[in-house]
């Protein structure tokens, strides 16, 4: 895994360096230089920033939760073979690619805040919806991985939106911007994942109450741009 990962980032380090220039012009002379804490300060004080980022990275808290919560139930909770997990992993991949093709179709239609409030809320009723699933003792395949259908389809909506939400607050820290997105995103999968590790007990109900906490924070983030849209 390591090695095909390092391939294939050497052949995308290669394709940006040859293909993608400079688009920012280049800085005037006596323009004061700014610091990257005090970039990442100015973002991070207007709150629709701070909601895109924080919803795109709870919301990747509820998928990696998934992710690895749905391997342990599918291979030690229910005595799945792991070739059959890897059959019903395609639900992930297919509810993300069909979320980015409704972001793509409405893109330039439905505004950017409403997608991301519409990701966010979808991932909330799942959660709720696979809470009771769980809580009521049927935990299938089919029980599990439906609903991690539409966490990566919520997903697919709302991340492109979000990210691109966070790039306009700031055409001139769009990096910054992009950098402390895509943190959040990684840190919020990591932590909630932990989370689930130190609850797991070998039941479905870590799973439910991780899952649940994070859509939670996830459709709370995406309210805040939703409201200061018309700003």
């Amino acid at each position: 895994v390591l090695v095909f990962a390092s391939a294939i980032g050497l052949i995308v380090t290669a394709l940006v360096f040859f293909n993608i220039a400079e688009t920012r012009e280049p800085r005037e002379t006596g323009t004061p230089r700014t610091s990257f804490l005090s970039n990442c300060g100015t973002l991070l004080r207007d709150a629709k920033f701070t909601g895109y980022v924080l919803q795109s990275g709870f919301c990747s808290g509820v998928f990696f939760t998934m992710l690895g919560s749905s391997a342990f139930l599918m291979v030690e909770y229910l005595g799945r073979p792991a070739a059959e997990f890897g059959l019903y992993f395609l639900f992930f991949p297919a509810g993300y690619w069909i979320g980015n093709f409704i972001s793509s179709r409405l893109s330039g239609r439905v505004d950017i805040d409403i997608m991301v409030f519409a990701g966010g809320a979808v991932v909330l009723l799942t959660a709720v919806a696979l809470a009771a699933l769980m809580v009521g003792g049927i935990v299938t395949p089919l029980s599990i991985f439906i609903p991690g259908f539409f966490i990566t389809l919520a997903q697919g909506m709302a991340l492109p939106n979000a990210q691109a939400g966070a790039l306009q607050v700031s055409h001139v820290l769009a990096g910054t911007a992009s950098g402390i997105g895509t943190f959040m995103q990684f840190f919020c999968a990591a932590a909630f994942t932990q989370l689930y590790g130190l609850l797991a007990d070998g039941t479905p109900i870590p799973m439910v109450i991780t899952i649940s906490i994070a859509a939670s924070l996830s459709f709370a983030a995406g309210v805040v741009p939703f409201l200061r849209r018309k700003e």
